[in-house]
């Protein structure tokens, strides 16, 4: 019959896929949002991107254990993993291999990385985007259309329930629009995914247990809060860690007890002890106040009575930890 390719002119020939989808939205990556048990953003957009179980990710990366804090700047976004170390934890349990991809793209690169987006949301493995929008703090890629181009992306800082329209300009540099595609690769292997996630747990263990005490102890020094104004500001930033604290800890617990299944009697029922410590130290974490930011909590936080309280509330956190650590390092001594 010869090569049908030759009754079609040049622009028919076209690869199918690129002919049949110059627009396309992922429909069932929904909002992002704080506060909803979910709040620590690089885990949570991995996991939404590769169907990853979130607190798996949160305990095998090893974030769900720890606590960090900017003593001097009262930062809120210290309290969220940032480093290489627990990423790649989290990449290896979701089988996929992190290609950072930083903006901004020239115009050679613009393609590339428009066909590689759609290759990805085509493939329902959407990329990672971090500090579109100008907020430092992870995100995805859901869609892409190719008039323009336009891209589609879910973040915690979207206004309604509609994706964000972002276009090339919003791609401004690594740390205001970079990408981060998902390669897959091995299936996840779970039981050496759990002793990463242990180990990273007791190697954080000292450095966790100091960024707790900084915290109590600023909460005790009135006079760092004798400003008002600085105080009302700082409440939002205490209020945002104790979140992301409430979940860590949350999250390690069902972690562990979901966990207990990859482990024969003796360090499974270590694992069991050490949820319950954790969840103990959710617990006296959520007693400081969780849920939505308004001026209530400001004035909370302001009341000296209310921060000595909180700091009392965290010293049972970390007495909790502390216990949990012990649990899982001889839990950890049973495993091979």
């Amino acid at each position: 019959m010869g090569d049908a390719s030759g009754l079609h002119p040049p622009e028919a020939r076209v690869p199918r896929d690129r002919r049949l989808t110059k627009r396309r939205i992922l429909k069932d990556v929904g909002p992002l949002r704080f506060g909803e048990g979910h709040d620590t953003t690089f885990p949570y957009a991995l996991a939404v991107a590769t169907g990853a179980e979130y607190d798996w990710l949160m305990g095998s990366s090893g974030a769900a254990f720890t606590t960090t804090i900017d003593e001097a700047g009262w930062d809120p976004l210290a309290a969220t993993p940032r480093d290489h170390d627990t990423f790649a934890r989290a990449a290896r349990a979701s089988g996929v291999r992190l290609d950072p991809e930083p903006a901004p793209y020239d115009e050679d690169m613009r393609t590339l990385v428009l066909d590689r987006v759609i290759e990805a949301i085509d493939g329902h493995l959407p990329p990672l985007v971090f500090g579109l929008g100008g907020a430092p703090e992870y995100g995805l890629v859901v869609g892409y259309d190719e008039e323009g181009p336009t891209f589609f992306a879910r973040t915690f800082f979207d206004k309604g329930d509609d994706p964000r329209r972002a276009g090339w300009p919003d791609f401004e540099s690594e740390d205001r629009g970079g990408l981060i595609f998902l390669d897959k690769t091995a299936p996840p292997d779970r039981p050496h995914a759990l002793r990463e996630g242990i180990d990273a747990a007791l190697a954080a263990g000292e450095s966790s247990d100091r960024a707790l005490t900084s915290w109590t102890a600023a909460l005790r020094d009135d006079t760092r809060w004798s400003d008002a104004k600085h105080a009302g500001s700082a409440a939002f930033a205490d209020h945002a860690m104790r979140s992301v604290l409430v979940d860590k800890r949350r999250a390690a617990a069902r972690f562990l007890r979901a966990a207990r299944g990859l482990l024969p009697n003796a360090p499974g029922a270590d694992l069991l002890r050490a949820a319950e410590s954790y969840g103990y130290s959710a617990d006296a974490a959520a007693k400081g106040g969780v849920g939505a930011f308004d001026g209530s909590v400001a004035m909370r936080f302001i009341d000296a009575g209310h921060r000595r309280a909180w700091a009392k509330n965290l010293d049972l956190v970390r007495d909790n930890d502390r216990e949990a650590r012990e649990a899982l390092a001889s839990a950890r001594k049973g495993m091979k």
